[in-house]
């Protein structure tokens, strides 16, 4: 089901009367494929591969045969129009995992992705998602050092994650032939539709570390636990937006920076 801002869309038409077309709007429906093949090495190893496809189909879109727009696109900022359920997608790719389940107090995790995401609104035109980087890497690690302390009731542990991908998608602002800002404020005309999601600004990454130390009671565990989220404090352009303080009127949404999170936990 879409949310429910779109069943209770109030739409203005020509005349000025106010509808709400969306009443009778039917599911979005989907058919999955997937062939995958799995290998173990031992009893705490293993690899899988997966091909994958899926179809989209009876997608809502708007009514209007020069529109971008489809639910499954929409962000925060939400759209009241007619929709009808003629649009189609389609997702596929390949994916790979390399997985050490946790033994010898380590374990690890390396997947990757290959994939496509696109759909097709009213205007016939196949278009990425905004969710189509094309790419997707997550890395994962950890190490205990149990048996620590006097009574050897302590433990170490210490983890890693890496992500790193394709940007997302984005709707440009406009921009004249020579690549200079053309938005046009008076009349509300901020964004090139014509290039909808056809690229992104910068590929994101991200690496988190963190470690914690346990004490084990024989009533409670207490634990330190120290997280640093995004060490490098990579702020990649996620989106742009027209912002007449910054330079050329260009501002961008970004990744959060840095954050250092500590905490004591006691589990009973």
């Amino acid at each position: 089901m879409e949310s429910i801002h779109h069943y209770f869309a109030k739409v203005e038409q020509a005349d000025g009367s106010i509808t709400e077309p969306n009443r009778d709007l039917d599911l979005l429906k989907a058919q999955h494929f997937v062939l995958g093949f799995e290998q173990r090495f031992g009893r705490n190893m293993r690899a899988k591969v997966e091909l994958y496809y899926q179809h989209l189909y009876n997608l809502p879109v708007e009514n209007v045969d020069t529109s971008h727009f489809a639910t499954i696109v929409e962000g925060l900022d939400f759209q009241y129009v007619d929709l009808v359920n003629k649009g189609k997608g389609r997702n596929y790719g390949v994916e790979l995992t390399l997985e050490k389940f946790f033994s010898r107090h380590y374990y690890f995790l390396i997947n990757a992705s290959l994939y496509q995401s696109r759909y097709t609104p009213l205007d016939g035109r196949e278009r990425n998602t905004p969710f189509n980087g094309n790419y997707l890497v997550n890395i994962l690690c950890g190490r205990e050092f149990p048996g620590l302390g006097k009574k050897h009731n302590q433990t170490l542990g210490l983890n890693a994650k890496a992500f790193f991908g394709g940007g997302r998608k984005i709707i440009p602002l406009l921009r004249d032939a020579q690549g200079n800002l053309a938005v046009d404020p008076v009349n509300n005309r901020y964004w090139d539709y014509s290039k909808a999601f056809e690229n992104s600004l910068d590929n994101p990454y991200q690496v988190l570390v963190s470690a914690s130390y346990k004490w084990n009671k024989r009533r409670a565990t207490h634990e330190i636990f120290l997280n640093l989220d995004n060490i490098t404090n990579n702020r990649g352009k996620i989106t742009e937006f027209y912002d007449e303080s910054e330079p050329n009127n260009t501002g961008y949404m970004k990744q959060f920076g840095f954050f250092p999170n500590l905490m004591y936990r006691v589990y009973f």
